[in-house]
């Protein structure tokens, strides 16, 4: 009589709220990925008070930017947390993909590596890998669904991060704004768009993320024609095998986007609302596609 060997724990996926994926969110769901959440602070009676991203929706968010003396801010200091979840996920498997947005802009990676380091102090048995993204929204949630289909496969951690760090320079997120008021108080717009900015010419630019960074990719003279601009830029990116609209509080432009990319892309193409992280920096009424190159 043989005995069945009990199959092993599939590898838990975990990300980071900057993916603009919220834990309630179908994807999150089907994928089984877990999803830490950013701290949003809201200027409140002389000072910045936190919240969890996900207690606040996007359209409290918006409505209290709009109406708040002071920008929000976004904090990625969240060790505490990401060790907590790594130990909740501990009692149900032995290993764990946790990806996250770019280094280049956020402390989450390095909180998350400071959790692994604590975490396994306690729990040297638990494997745990944490991997830069390079990438911010909806370019970091491929990356994280791509992790949880190949987990769902059966693939083994190593498996898992080769793959994730092969398809990272496959991905890309351009990105136009409606305003750069929020880039610029928040200080993470380039030097040269800060320039551009800062001039009596009105010149919207096509953001994009290059090695991490956001950077400037081209300009146009109005928000209109820099959308058109980065549909161009999309389809001269050779062949694609995925694609999103993203957007903060701008349904209809995202929809305008997405119909003139449908005749260059035949695959379904998702709409998503950012949600606050990305909202705090990027302001109402941005719109960007992310891609992923075959």
């Amino acid at each position: 009589m043989s005995i069945e060997k009990e199959p092993k724990p599939r590898v838990a996926v975990v990300t980071d709220s900057c993916c603009s994926i919220r834990p309630e969110n179908k994807l999150a769901q089907e994928y089984e990925v877990t999803v830490i959440p950013v701290e949003i602070k809201f200027f409140e009676n002389g000072r910045f008070v936190p919240y969890s991203d996900f207690e606040v929706t996007p359209q409290e968010f918006y409505q209290r930017m709009r109406t708040s003396k002071m920008l929000p801010q976004t904090s990625g200091a969240i060790p505490g947390k990401t060790v907590e979840t790594f130990k909740k996920l501990s009692e149900e498997t032995n290993s764990i993909i946790s990806i996250h947005v770019t280094s280049r802009h956020s402390v989450v990676f390095e909180s998350a590596v400071l959790a692994k380091r604590l975490t396994q102090e306690e729990m040297p048995e638990l494997l745990i890998e944490v991997v830069d993204s390079k990438q911010i929204s909806l370019g970091l949630w491929f990356l994280a669904e791509h992790a949880a289909r190949l987990s769902k496969k059966g693939a083994n951690l190593e498996q898992i991060k080769e793959e994730v760090l092969e398809m990272i320079p496959k991905v890309q997120l351009l990105a136009v704004l409606e305003s750069f008021e929020n880039l610029k108080r928040g200080g993470r717009a380039d030097e040269l768009v800060k320039a551009y900015l800062a001039s009596i010419l009105s010149i919207y630019p096509v953001l994009g993320v290059k090695e991490g960074k956001l950077e400037l990719f081209t300009k146009a003279r109005s928000p209109k024609k820099a959308r058109t601009t980065m549909i161009e830029m999309v389809g001269d990116s050779g062949e694609l095998v995925r694609m999103a609209v993203i957007h903060t509080n701008a349904p209809g432009m995202a929809e305008e986007v997405k119909e003139n990319l449908a005749k260059i892309y035949k695959g379904e193409i998702s709409i998503y609302e950012a949600g606050p992280v990305l909202g705090v920096h990027a302001g109402e009424g941005a719109v960007g596609i992310a891609f992923q190159k075959a």
